[in-house]
């Protein structure tokens, strides 16, 4: 097993890789000759795994739910047809906020929230994509 540092999405997770065939040279050198790594014999059982993910999980869901309180990002492919705030309105949960053109329908994207919009960073015509920032919020 090889521990690894990998950050996707501006997270980072400490992981774990069991590697079956190493590339890379051994760190060990003894007159010229490569020494073998010493195996090491770290099992985990189930258990120790759910729990290692699952503290990784609610880092993820946290930096997530942080973010989601702050924006609105598109959860669609689309054209912006129409854009029924501006910036400084106060808008309540569900009200709406964009008409987005997908798939030759017409999709309504509302609040998920209460509050003030910050910004808008897409205007009427812009292409966007699925997990685009649509908005901020005060």
């Amino acid at each position: 097993m090889k521990k690894m540092h990998v950050t996707v999405n501006g997270i980072r997770f400490d992981v774990e890789v069991e590697v079956y065939e190493d590339d890379e040279q051994s760190p060990y050198l003894f007159g010229g000759q490569n020494i073998p790594t010493p195996k090491r014999q770290e099992n985990y059982s189930n258990i120790q795994t759910n729990a290692l993910m699952s503290s990784q999980i609610k880092k993820v869901t946290q930096k997530k739910m942080e973010s989601d309180i702050k924006s609105l990002s598109s959860p669609i492919n689309g054209i912006i047809l129409e854009i029924l705030i501006k910036e400084g309105d106060s808008v309540k949960e569900h009200d709406r906020l964009f008409v987005l053109e997908s798939m030759k329908m017409k999709t309504d994207i509302s609040s998920p929230r209460d509050g003030k919009i910050s910004s808008i960073q897409v205007k009427v015509g812009d292409k966007i994509e699925a997990g685009q920032l649509l908005l901020k919020y005060e």
